[in-house]
């Protein structure tokens, strides 16, 4: 009898065991398939991201939208500086009028509020890609200026540590690129331009390969109201040569000439400061900014810009290697330079193309 039972309980205890191992067996491959179903979900989002415009992207904060009546933008020299000195990378911008509170009262914190205060969207041919954040720590002019300056320390993106070498947009390779601004939750400015590789297929070349960006920087210069006083005028030059000098291969700066006459009401009014042609020191796939100050055909002295009365002006640019010259219109009214419409913010009619001169840019666009 007693061994009866004792096989009873052996066989009970196994079969309990069985049980409770095909339980755990059970639960382990639940655990596995939704984890499978979690990593696929997160493998989907990442991947439509891409395609969708938004996956990963923080909702942003509320912000005070009332504390400036103007609308916010990004200054056009510093657009072009920052996406034309260095290839690729999307950085350094100066924005105006973003709010530094949020509609509850509270001072945005540079650090702590990063991840979700000032980014920048990017889109190649209309796909989004990805996003970068943005310290917003350096303020100025009454707070009425923003840098968009790379942070100073790595942040997680899509749980991802991101540094410096992910601020680069070559990864993604040549196409045609939009880059949206963001300040909190709001998008407030859009640019365009074209990313372009170039190849070089010389076996003994130095460099076989290159970006460049194109875009509007050769359809613009501007007249600056500089601190001194001064009347500056000012463009943007670059060169996409391999090699610029051919009995020096690591020497990729190329020396270009160029000069410039300003007219008024069709006649020559004044010249670039300097006797001859001036000289460009111009780096290789970057946009150099060239200015000068002008001095008057009739007299000696450099121009002031209260000097301007009214009247119609014309500036020719040209530019060794260049077969025409660049030619530029502005007018002088009430001796006020007359924004182009793009500028003038009581006639731009999409804030978030507004070329931001602040007062004492103004812009001109090239005569085609």
């Amino acid at each position: 009898m007693k061994k009866i039972i004792l096989l009873a309980c052996i066989a009970f205890t196994v079969s309990s065991q069985a049980q409770l191992l095909n339980k755990l067996n059970k639960a382990k491959n639940q655990a596995s398939q939704a984890s499978e179903v979690v990593d696929k979900a997160s493998e989907a989002t990442k991947g439509g991201k891409k395609k969708k415009g938004g996956g990963g992207f923080p909702t942003g904060l509320k912000l005070d939208w009332t504390m400036f009546k103007q609308t916010p933008a990004i200054t056009f020299n510093s657009l072009l500086y920052g996406t034309g000195s260095s290839p690729g990378l999307i950085n350094s911008y100066t924005a105006t009028f973003i709010p530094n509170k949020t509609v509850d009262g509270r001072t945005v914190h540079a650090f702590s509020d990063q991840s979700e205060y000032l980014r920048i969207k990017v889109f190649k041919d209309n796909q989004y890609m990805n996003y970068f954040e943005y310290s917003g720590d350096q303020v100025f002019d009454d707070g009425k200026k923003t840098k968009f300056n790379e942070p100073s320390s790595r942040y997680q993106r899509d749980g991802e540590w991101v540094g410096h070498s992910e601020s680069f947009i070559t990864d993604w390779g040549p196409g045609n690129y939009r880059l949206d601004f963001y300040a909190g939750d709001k998008m407030f400015y859009s640019f365009d331009f074209e990313l372009v590789k170039l190849t070089n297929n010389d076996p003994y070349a130095a460099m076989n390969e290159m970006y460049v960006v194109r875009g509007p920087w050769n359809n613009f210069a501007y007249m600056n109201h500089a601190n001194t006083g001064n009347l500056l005028f000012g463009f943007y030059i670059t060169h996409e040569e391999f090699m610029p000098n051919p009995s020096n291969s690591r020497k990729t700066n190329k020396s270009v000439k160029w000069s410039v006459n300003m007219f008024k009401d069709n006649k020559l009014y004044a010249q670039h400061y300097g006797n001859g042609p001036n000289t460009a020191q111009v780096e290789q796939a970057k946009w150099n900014e060239v200015q000068c100050a002008f001095k008057l055909v009739n007299k000696p002295g450099e121009i002031k810009f209260a000097d301007l009365t009214d009247g119609a002006y014309r500036v020719e640019l040209t530019v060794e290697g260049e077969a025409n010259p660049r030619i530029y219109k502005f007018t002088v009214k009430d001796k006020k330079i007359v924004q182009i419409p793009e500028q003038d913010r009581s006639k731009n009619t999409d804030p978030t193309r507004l070329i931001e001169g602040w007062n004492d840019f103004f812009w001109m666009k090239l005569e085609k």
